[in-house]
């Protein structure tokens, strides 16, 4: 038997464990602004994931009225999160196939040759970079990328304002959005036998320890672009560092219209990439996103990215016809 004061004590264990349960669940479905929210929603599943150990004590303890709110708690936060792991598939896809890779490398710093390696590897066909500065650019050429991608539309920059996309085919209506911080382009991917696909790549500035209010009035602009794409004029990949996960608000309303992340599409789950530095710590969030629209994604991976701080995302998809 465990003790009077034991069971006291797990039982006030319970209900905090409960408590930030909740706290997670609500930072998933409030529109927070505050930048410490927007951190910590970043968190919520594993604050929500709380609400099991508070199942766990609260049963132990035989507080049941606690037990059923924990179980409640709990509940929701499987409901929320379930789904990820549970294949969507949107759209009939009869197309052509395109693989496409984002990657997110760290202030120009990734090891170029590692990343030619791996855009051969894995026969990526779009490749879409942040944080590109001019000298990674000339390291990437060095390693032989444009043997692999020989059509491209850079915008390189200092720190992490540069961005780029390298493809196999070519690249027509390229655009440069310049009302973003940090780079953000489109272009058109003209494939063989006169298949197309519009391609974005974006880069929102992160909440921390950017202005939250600026991250969020990007956001708001990056769903005013897409949703602005004639919904007949073909199949649009998205792809970039979102530095929004699935528990914010802003980053889930735009994917569930006509927009559907690459991973939910197929299933495969919360891929997080970042911070991918910390070793023997693996990456805890996911804000690198692929994003399709008139396409369905057929498989979806993280894969390490040498002297990043980001894992990169490689998609295959099949586009809409």
């Amino acid at each position: 038997m465990i003790a009077t004061w034991g069971v006291r004590a797990l039982t006030a264990l319970g209900w905090l464990a409960v408590l930030v349960g909740v706290f997670g669940v609500v930072l998933r479905f409030l529109d927070v602004q505050n930048q410490r929210l927007l951190v910590l929603a970043s968190a919520a599943p594993y604050l929500m994931a709380a609400a099991a150990a508070g199942v766990l004590l609260l049963g132990i303890t035989r507080h049941w009225i606690g037990f059923g709110v924990a179980l409640a708690v709990a509940a929701v936060a499987t409901l929320s999160q379930g789904p990820l792991y549970v294949a969507n598939s949107s759209v009939t896809a009869s197309g052509p196939e395109l693989t496409v890779m984002q990657a997110n490398i760290w202030l120009g710093n990734a090891d170029a040759d590692s990343l030619v390696r791996q855009i051969r590897d894995h026969d990526v066909d779009v490749l879409t970079t942040n944080e590109l500065t001019p000298e990674a650019v000339d390291r990437l050429v060095a390693a032989g990328i444009e043997s692999t991608l020989p059509f491209s539309f850079l915008m390189p920059g200092s720190g992490g304002e540069g961005t780029g996309i390298w493809s196999r085919y070519p690249l027509n209506d390229k655009v440069h959005h310049s009302e973003f911080v940090l780079s953000a382009l489109s272009a058109r991917v003209e494939l063989p036998d006169g298949a197309s696909t519009a391609l974005y790549a974006f880069h929102p500035v992160p909440p921390w320890p950017s202005d939250p209010s600026l991250w969020s009035r990007e956001m708001d602009r990056i769903q005013t672009i897409l949703d602005a794409v004639p919904a007949d004029s073909g199949p649009v990949i998205v792809s970039g560092d979102f530095n929004s996960t699935r528990d914010h608000v802003k980053y889930r309303s735009l994917v569930t219209g006509r927009y559907r992340d690459a991973a939910d599409q197929v299933g495969a789950g919360i891929q997080n990439t970042y911070p991918a530095d910390r070793q023997p710590f693996p990456p805890m969030i996911a804000i690198d996103h692929i994003v399709t629209s008139g396409a369905q994604a057929e498989s979806v991976e993280s894969v390490v990215l040498t002297g990043s701080d980001h894992r990169g995302l490689i998609a295959k998809i099949a586009l809409g016809s």
